[in-house]
């Protein structure tokens, strides 16, 4: 099979990094960018929850022309 060949000559067979980057470099922003979805989700999903509420005490203020 052609997978357990051995590589011809001159072919490089080591991975080179894809970034210059470290990896935890790379890690910390994937994990900062994780943490931002999930707290504009969570925010989303509350307003999606409690809207009718904030608009009505918006209302009720007379602050709702803001929206």
């Amino acid at each position: 099979m052609a997978l357990f060949c051995p590589p011809p000559n001159g072919y490089i067979w080591r991975m080179k990094q894809v970034s210059p980057l470290p990896v935890s470099t790379v890690a910390k922003i994937a994990l900062g960018a994780a943490l931002l979805a999930v707290a504009t989700g969570l925010a989303f999903a509350s307003w999606i929850d409690k809207g009718a509420g904030i608009f009505m005490a918006t209302v009720e203020a007379g602050l709702a022309w803001c929206f």
